[in-house]
């Protein structure tokens, strides 16, 4: 895993996501407490404020493909820390309207994500060796959860320790920071051979290029048929996570803290899924997949039978270790079988796609919670997990292990 950080150019992005995710996991913790807290209506609204710009990922992936994925991510950051800046002015002048203001940050970074993420994807595999690819994507995804598990846990501890307007400040300065590593990425990566998205960009209309990317999406006819069963996994997920505020609260009876320690042992296990990628790579994929899902659906049911918060800590931990790992998998599989030329495209059609159930689950989760118990949601998580690893197992190639060839990179 370690091997990746030879790259220049991924060092300094690795280190720039590093300490963006968590100032933005220390606010997402901090935003959706104070908004259960006095409104728990509201989370389905604030869910929804988050998932609805997630559909312009395929606009993000047009835009990354005729522009410079670096100078996108660059000025995405940029634009977010000014957005922060701009809320944080706001709240201390109208401190009343302290919810609304959480709530118009969380869309303007998710709206950043829709750009951003499809230039990670087409920058990661750029910046190095291709052998070294399942190592930058686990470590890649290690440092999210990393990041989101400490962040998560001190965003907890935050409300009543240093306030909300420094958890805006701390959001503010991470994406700042942010940028400036991604600068430097960019000046670290000038000679890169392999680096054509970074700084070649394609022309066509947007209908076309869009079609372009979904054509490439195509080729791969299980990802199309797997699609109607992951947005029904994805709505069930966004639906209970959504509630875990308010799960933590009304049924265990929890504390902010213990919000704070469980979404960090989720992030935590996906971290230490992240780094176990490379390893279950060695592994048949459809199989090694397949089983994490059925496992990560047997574990969610038992988090939505445990009733106290050390067994919900667990139940999310070993859950995410299932998560973490299926992710860097999936990642690296589709960046070796998306061309270079149509990735940044293709990646924000998957990415639209699969965040389409999201809105619509996050609305549905706020309403519901006067209507059902909010267990039914996590039960629902656990069975569409198992679905999931069932029907992946059914429709997926035969894929045998992650390894490619070599290409030249700028190593230091």
């Amino acid at each position: 895993m370690i091997s990746s950080l030879r790259a220049r150019g991924f060092r300094w992005l690795w280190m720039g996501q590093l300490l963006s995710q968590w100032g933005s996991a220390v606010f997402l913790v901090m935003g959706f407490w104070e908004i259960q807290l006095k409104a728990p209506f509201l989370l389905g609204v604030a869910g929804i404020a988050m998932a609805l710009p997630q559909l312009l990922a395929v606009v993000g992936g047009v835009v990354v493909d005729r522009l410079d994925a670096g100078r996108v991510m660059f000025w995405t950051d940029v634009i977010r820390g000014t957005a922060v800046a701009l809320a944080l002015v706001w709240l201390l002048f109208r401190p009343g309207a302290h919810l609304w203001i959480i709530m118009g940050v969380l869309t303007v970074n998710s709206l950043g994500n829709a750009l951003f993420g499809p230039a990670e994807a087409v920058a990661v595999p750029n910046l190095v060796l291709d052998q070294d690819l399942p190592s930058a994507n686990g470590l890649y995804s290690l440092t999210s959860q990393l990041s989101q598990a400490i962040g998560s846990g001190i965003g907890g501890a935050a409300i009543a320790a240093v306030g909300i307007s420094l958890v805006f400040g701390i959001d503010m300065a991470s994406f700042w920071f942010s940028a400036l590593a991604i600068f430097m990425m960019m000046i670290s990566s000038k000679s890169l051979e392999v680096n054509k998205n970074l700084g070649e960009p394609h022309s066509g209309s947007f209908r076309v290029m869009v079609s372009e990317g979904w054509r490439a999406l195509s080729r791969m006819h299980w990802v199309i048929v797997l699609l109607p069963l992951v947005l029904l996994t994805n709505f069930t997920f966004a639906g209970g996570l959504i509630l875990l505020p308010y799960w933590m609260r009304h049924d265990l009876h929890s504390t902010a803290l213990w919000y704070g320690v469980t979404e960090g042992a989720w992030s935590l296990g996906m971290l230490g899924g992240s780094m176990a990628a490379r390893w279950l790579g060695r592994w048949p994929l459809r199989k090694t997949i397949s089983v994490l899902g059925v496992t990560q659906g047997i574990i969610m049911a038992l988090f939505a039978l445990s009733h106290v918060p050390w067994e919900s800590v667990l139940a999310l931990f070993f859950g995410g270790i299932c998560n973490g790992s299926t992710n860097a998998l999936i990642m690296t599989l589709f960046q070796r079988l998306i061309p270079e030329s149509v990735r940044g495209r293709a990646f924000g059609l998957l990415i639209t796609m699969v965040t389409a159930a999201t809105p619509l689950a996050m609305g549905v989760a706020g309403l519901s919670i006067a209507v059902i118990p909010t267990v039914w949601w996590y039960l629902a998580m656990a069975v569409t997990d198992v679905m999931f690893g069932v029907g992946l197992w059914r429709v997926a190639p035969s894929e045998t292990r992650m390894e490619g060839q070599s290409v030249t990179a700028n190593q230091s």
